[in-house]
C-alpha cells in the first residue's frame, strides 16, 4: 500500500497526485495492451480463415487453429491479470482516499473546537474588559474632582 507524506492540511497533494498519473498511466497501458492483443487475435482469425479456404493441408490447420486457441488463452490471461491489477490499484487508492478524507474530517473537527474555545475566552475577556471600564467609569464619577 503506498503511504503518502501528511503536511499541514493533511497528506501531500503533490504525491497523491504522482500516484493518481502513475494509476491512469498503467491503466492506459493496460487497456493499450488488450486492445492490442485484440487487435493480434482479430488478425490471426483473419490468417486463419485465409489459410483454411488456400490451404488443403489438416495438419497446417490444426497448428493454426492450435496457435488460436493459445493466442485466446494469452489474451484472456492478460486480460485477467490486467483487471486484477487494476482492482488491486483502485482498491488502494479508494484506501488512501479514505485515510485522506477520515484524516481531514478529524482536522476539521479538532480546528472547530479550538475555535469554539477561541470564541469563548473571547466573549469572557471582552466581559471582563467591559466590567473594568465600566467600573473605572463609576469611580471617575464617584470621585467627580473638577480640576479646573
Amino acid at each position: 500500500m503506498k503511504r503518502f507524506s501528511i503536511v499541514n492540511n493533511g497528506y501531500n497533494i503533490d504525491e497523491v497526485n504522482n500516484f493518481i498519473d502513475i494509476v491512469i498511466k498503467k491503466l492506459e497501458k493496460l487497456s493499450a495492451d488488450n486492445n492490442n492483443y485484440l487487435l493480434q487475435l482479430e488478425e490471426l482469425k483473419k490468417q486463419v480463415a485465409n489459410n483454411q479456404v488456400q490451404k488443403d493441408n489438416k495438419e497446417s490447420d490444426q497448428r493454426i487453429a492450435k496457435a488460436l486457441i493459445a493466442a485466446q488463452e494469452t489474451t484472456d490471461r492478460m486480460k485477467a491479470l490486467a483487471r486484477e491489477e487494476a482492482d488491486l490499484i483502485l482498491k488502494e487508492a479508494k484506501e488512501n482516499a479514505n485515510a485522506i478524507v477520515h484524516e481531514a474530517l478529524v482536522n476539521a473537527q479538532k480546528t472547530e473546537q479550538e475555535y469554539q474555545l477561541l470564541k469563548k475566552d473571547y466573549n469572557v475577556y471582552k466581559a471582563q474588559i467591559e466590567s473594568l471600564i465600566k467600573a473605572q467609569l463609576e469611580l471617575l464619577k464617584d470621585n467627580n474632582i473638577d480640576l479646573k
